[in-house]
């Protein structure tokens, strides 16, 4: 998945969770809002960025194991989209990781 695809998933994630009133989906918009800039600005690369994924990822995964936040059909769409290429990317990059000598 590209940059641009990363983008919009995420951006019509957090669109969707707009309309929720709760602190800790407010931690997930503002999660998605610093992961959406640092994609833009290409600040992050590679390892980096996929642990910015991660974080989002990690956030909206603990709400949903405690049943705090519920998705309707459109948001699981997404979120599962969003969910499984950032599983697949963290385990590309753990494995380049695993790759790489350390002294």
């Amino acid at each position: 998945m590209n940059t641009q695809e990363y983008i919009s998933l995420l951006e019509a994630f957090r669109l969707s969770l707009t309309t929720e009133n709760d602190p800790e989906v407010n931690k997930i918009v503002d999660q998605i809002n610093e992961t959406v800039a640092n994609l833009k600005t290409g600040k992050y690369h590679a390892v980096a960025l996929t642990s910015q994924l991660f974080d989002v990822v990690s956030l909206v995964e603990n709400l949903l194991a405690f049943n705090d936040l519920k998705l309707n059909t459109f948001q699981s769409k997404v979120w599962n989209k969003l969910r499984n290429a950032t599983y697949q990317r963290y385990t590309k990059d753990g494995n380049l990781l695993n790759f790489i000598p350390f002294p």
